[in-house]
């Protein structure tokens, strides 16, 4: 991790965090995570594992108790980049891998 890292810095999460926020306000209700696909990628050295390790490292540091919430964001920014990992599997094998994870939001949260 660079030394002055912050995760609001850094385009992989605020990129991934405005396309969420675009997604929810065009009326998309779902994220569904191909398991397949990113058992291939966890284990990348630069892959998503090791972005949010360093991400929550610098909430945790530079976020404290100013009421930033970057912890969430990082979160909701994760759950599109993991989205796109299974999409991009799927254009290049061609086929829909199982299982997958479809997460849903409840009614009445937040």
């Amino acid at each position: 991790m660079v030394a002055n890292y912050y995760w609001a810095n850094d385009p992989y999460w605020i990129d991934a965090l405005h396309k969420y926020g675009e997604l929810k306000e065009n009326g998309k209700r779902q994220i569904v995570i191909d398991l397949e696909k990113l058992t291939e990628v966890v284990y990348d050295g630069d892959g998503p594992a090791y972005k949010l390790m360093d991400a929550m490292v610098s909430v945790k540091e530079k976020d404290g108790m100013e009421g930033f919430r970057g912890a969430p964001r990082v979160l909701l920014a994760l759950l599109l980049r993991l989205e796109e990992l299974s999409e991009a599997g799927k254009k290049t094998t061609g086929r829909r891998s199982k299982p997958n994870m479809t997460l849903t939001p409840r009614s009445g949260t937040r």
